[in-house]
């Protein structure tokens, strides 16, 4: 037998392209099928009907079924076109997604994370959260972003960071969140402040006092202004400070009373200078441990927020 110098096509070969439908023969029919005429596409997609008309009938060739039939204002599905057009609306989803996702791989190299958090999460729970993360992962490049609780939100969505430590999540496909803690704000003062001589803050008397609330509009700060307006409060308030270190330095030298979490409270406040009050009825904040949908999937994504869970799940 001569040899016509082409190696015969693999039986695997023939098996493994049998049941694979052509991408770009899907992506034609798709859109001629959604518009309802090759003209229509034709204009839509800037490609010549002819091209698009020869790519359909090889396609059908593939599947070995017709999948349009022409009619005389353009074509209409045939049974085998209906189930087709169906599935090619998901397949051609699934694979924009997988190139999005590609792309963002591009821009964010697998040997590098980040993370966001305010400045009590950096000082109480950040340090064990890398420790960790970097004994599973040393060669890992590890950024650490500090910014108030209120801005943490925009770094996650905005993918300023990988993952944040967050008191904010919306109902948004965008972001996949766990629950970390929840816990009580309070009211804090110097010690001996007239208004703090109590057992608890009532709504009233928290309108007659000066306050000192947080500036960033989220996070922290909505919980309270939400407070405010389900109790019908005007707070009087000449100071907006997301600084604790500030924020302190003035409630110990001034009637000025802050809000903080129990938590930041009892880290960062001396006792002997400053008192604290309950709210009743009571404000609570709750944190989050959240990342954009697309990133939660990667591995290292996965493991740090798992690190992050852990750690707070064990020191509270």
């Amino acid at each position: 037998m001569a040899n016509t110098g082409k190696s015969p096509r693999s039986h695997v070969a023939h098996i493994a392209s049998r049941d694979v439908i052509d991408s770009r023969r899907l992506f034609y029919f798709f859109h001629v099928a959604r518009l309802g005429s090759f003209s229509a596409a034709e204009t839509f997609l800037d490609v010549a009907q002819s091209a698009m008309s020869r790519q359909i009938q090889q396609l059908e060739a593939d599947i070995g079924v017709q999948l349009l039939e022409r009619t005389g204002r353009g074509v209409s599905l045939t049974v085998f076109g209906e189930i087709l057009y169906e599935q090619a609306n998901v397949i051609l989803e699934e694979m924009a997604n997988t190139l999005s996702k590609i792309q963002m791989a591009r821009r964010h190299p697998a040997g590098e994370i980040s993370i966001g958090a305010s400045s009590v999460v950096m000082a109480h729970y950040m340090p064990e959260i890398l420790t960790r993360f970097s004994e599973q992962y040393p060669e890992v490049q590890i950024t650490a972003v500090q910014a108030p609780t209120g801005d943490l939100y925009e770094h996650v969505v905005q993918g300023r960071v990988d993952v944040g430590i967050v008191l904010y999540v919306p109902n948004s496909n965008k972001l996949v969140s766990r629950k970390l803690m929840s816990e009580p704000l309070l009211l804090v003062g110097r010690k001996g402040h007239p208004s703090l001589q109590k057992r608890a803050m009532t709504p009233q008397a928290l309108e007659e006092l000066e306050l000192l609330l947080p500036a960033s509009p989220h996070g922290m700060r909505e919980m309270i202004d939400d407070y405010f307006l389900a109790h019908g409060i005007e707070p009087k308030c000449k100071l907006q400070i997301d600084s604790v270190p500030l924020s302190k330095a003035i409630v110990l030298k001034s009637d000025n009373c802050c809000i903080m979490p129990q938590s930041s409270f009892e880290r960062e406040f001396d006792q002997s200078l400053f008192t604290s009050l309950p709210f009743r009825p009571g404000i609570s904040r709750t944190m989050y441990v959240a990342s954009l949908v697309d990133r939660s999937q990667q591995p290292l994504v996965n493991a740090l927020t798992q690190h992050v869970i852990e750690v707070f799940a064990n020191k509270t």
